[in-house]
């Protein structure tokens, strides 16, 4: 949440007070050697790429706020902004102070990313063969328990251990540096595929194993320097294709919602039915990312369409 958002909005606040003053000819600096207008000012910043990013984000705010708007809370902004808050801790002012960002800014930032989620989930379309391979795919939930150490050569040695008898608790205790799970004998919560909480690597060394058997090679951690040892300890049976429908359809669509490509195109769709007009041909491209991804995607769908003709006509 916190990089995505600098990355949306950081740029904002260059931009804001000109579309307030409309960039007109009044001075914004003044010295005993002559000052610097709107105009001019404006002028350059256009040239930019922070002033190409700056009226995007303007634009995509305003189209999808007026199609998506009723469906974004003041609740789901102020959660998100207090959970990223409570993440950061003391550093969260330092973060926004570095970032060049204000505390209203990176709301926008909140409420833009949860517009573009809406504009996704209205758009993408879950086709019943879709969710039936989904379901193939599904690993039910899984209980795991977890060791994890700096490198890869202490994760052997530990599994040495294990396989000369040591038991897994007892090495949690005395090599893990997992401080959440140590407290736990090692073990986290259950999890099932489509989980966001878990790294994938976690997840697809767990669910190759059966109750009771542990990782025989080192599993690189994708959020810390170190590697894991894993020991499944318990998975459950895997619930009807019906009870997981609406399960398997959210997390569909939430990979849909962090694949930018997907995301771009869709907004690029909004935008076109927007009928958004750049007036300034400085700034032509300034929506290039959104145009261009749904331009693409169009191509593909008729190409696809014209696959599926010529096979209908075998």
């Amino acid at each position: 949440m916190w990089k995505k958002a600098i990355a949306i909005f950081a740029v904002l606040g260059i931009g804001v007070g000109l579309a307030v003053w409309g960039a007109g000819p009044r001075a914004i600096a003044t010295t005993d050697d002559g000052n610097v207008k709107e105009t001019t000012y404006y002028n350059e910043l256009k040239k930019t790429q922070v002033g190409q990013q700056t009226l995007a984000n303007m634009v995509v705010m305003k189209v999808l706020d007026k199609n998506y708007g009723g469906d974004v809370s003041k609740q789901e902004i102020d959660q998100q902004y207090q959970a990223t808050k409570k993440q950061l801790g003391d550093a969260f002012e330092q973060q926004l102070t570095q970032s060049g960002m204000t505390p209203e800014m990176f709301r926008n930032s909140i409420k833009l990313q949860l517009l573009e989620r809406q504009a996704v989930r209205a758009n993408v379309k879950i086709s019943n063969k879709q969710l039936k391979q989904a379901y193939q795919d599904y690993q039910p939930k899984t209980q795991v328990s977890v060791i994890l150490v700096d490198d890869e050569d202490k994760a052997k040695d530990v599994i040495k251990k294990l396989d000369d008898g040591d038991k897994f608790t007892d090495l949690v205790k005395s090599e893990s540096k997992d401080g959440t799970s140590k407290d736990k004998k090692g073990q986290l919560e259950a999890f099932d595929s489509t989980s966001t909480t878990v790294e994938d690597s976690v997840k697809k060394a767990a669910f190759a194993l059966k109750p009771g058997e542990y990782t025989k090679e080192p599993v690189k951690s994708e959020n810390s320097n170190g590697y894991y040892i894993i020991k499944q300890d318990s998975q459950e049976k895997k619930p009807s294709f019906d009870k997981l429908k609406s399960t398997l359809k959210e997390s569909l669509l939430e990979k849909d919602m962090n694949n930018q490509d997907v995301v771009n195109a869709i907004v690029g769709e909004e935008l076109g039915k927007a009928n958004v007009q750049i007036k300034d041909p400085e700034l032509k491209n300034a929506l290039a990312t959104y145009t261009q991804a749904a331009a693409k995607k169009k191509a593909e769908a008729v190409k696809a369409h014209q696959k599926a003709t010529k096979a209908d006509e075998k």
